[in-house]
């Protein structure tokens, strides 16, 4: 009896751990499509203006208006898909660096251009001294980072850049791709009316089935993981089910209440499948650093409490039937 519940705990372990392998893939796929992204949330909006206006104009409403506190705004060069010029109030989602650090706020008042580059560029810089510099399009802009993390993503090709006062004074927003992200979602009508725009578009679509954009499509592997997960889980119940038969019946025969014995059943299944997965959990938890367990705790813990409750249904249903 003993060796069977410890085999029980043991498989439930290893489900309960392959679920905390799966949710850490789930976070690792989200940032590798952060980055690819240019670092933006699913939140961002693509937005263009009613009128043409220069790119210093634009950063002055934003720094203006009060209910725009923690934006960062990504003017995107039509010609340079790998160029941003970069614009940030307040507190906002920086890209992952392996030296150096991002742009502060005097930064974007600066009458020298600085830049932040993707790690591809790291051995084309040039460094006299001190200081490391990119050559673009004829001049050397000092770079203050690399941005870049374990992962490969298109972050690595991207160019960084908080634009001089005077490249701000003298460019104009109809020629580029203007992108806005919030670290707290805003709303597009509240975003129109506050900067004038003529449109604010999101730059992912938010879909509730499945298409080339969805979630869902993202992680499908690991969305089918976790359904295994699930199966795996009924699968020893069905398995634990099966074997009731024997205890029942000598149950029966030591004229047992049919309630007892299935509060008592419940409750040796609950036990011994809530000790798998505590340790399991743990021990994943243990290996697999990731950046929030809500999702992962939300998942396993409704997994776990919804099969308990299956099982004293189906116990009590099959006991009615005997």
């Amino acid at each position: 009896m003993l060796k069977r519940k410890i085999v029980v705990v043991l498989y439930i372990a290893l489900i309960s751990f392959f679920c905390v392998y799966l949710f850490f893939k789930i976070q690792e796929r989200d940032l590798i499509i952060q980055l690819n992204n240019n670092n933006l949330s699913l939140d961002a909006y693509k937005i263009t203006l009613k009128q043409d206006i220069s790119l210093a104009e634009l950063d002055q409403k934003i720094k203006d208006n009060d209910k725009l506190t923690d934006v960062q705004l990504h003017y995107q060069a039509k010609d340079q898909r790998n160029v941003t010029y970069f614009y940030g109030k307040g507190n906002y989602t920086q890209p992952p660096l392996l030296s150096g650090h991002f742009f502060s706020s005097a930064d974007f008042e600066s009458d020298v251009p600085l830049a932040v580059v993707g790690k591809n560029y790291e051995k084309k810089l040039y460094e006299p001294k001190d200081q490391a510099y990119l050559k673009l399009d004829g001049n050397y802009l000092p770079v203050i980072g690399v941005m870049g993390d374990n992962y490969h993503s298109d972050l690595d090709d991207q160019i960084f850049i908080a634009a001089s006062t005077q490249k701000l004074a003298t460019a104009q927003t109809n020629d580029y791709r203007i992108v806005l992200d919030s670290l707290t979602p805003i709303d597009a009508k509240v975003l129109k009316k506050e900067l004038g725009l003529l449109s604010a578009t999101r730059l992912v679509k938010k879909n509730f089935i499945i298409s080339d954009e969805s979630w869902l499509v993202s992680h499908w592997a690991q969305v089918l993981g976790l359904f295994a997960a699930a199966v795996g889980f009924l699968a020893q119940m069905a398995v634990w089910l099966i074997s009731l038969r024997h205890r029942y019946n000598e149950a029966v025969f030591l004229q047992a209440d049919p309630a007892k014995f299935a509060f008592e059943e419940w409750r040796t299944y609950s036990l011994w499948v809530g000790l798998g997965t505590l340790i399991g959990g743990m021990a994943g938890m243990f290996v697999f650093q990731m950046t929030t367990y809500t999702y992962l705790l939300l998942t396993m813990g409704s997994i776990y409490l919804g099969s308990s409750l299956l099982f004293y249904l189906l116990i009590v249903s099959r006991l009615k039937k005997e």
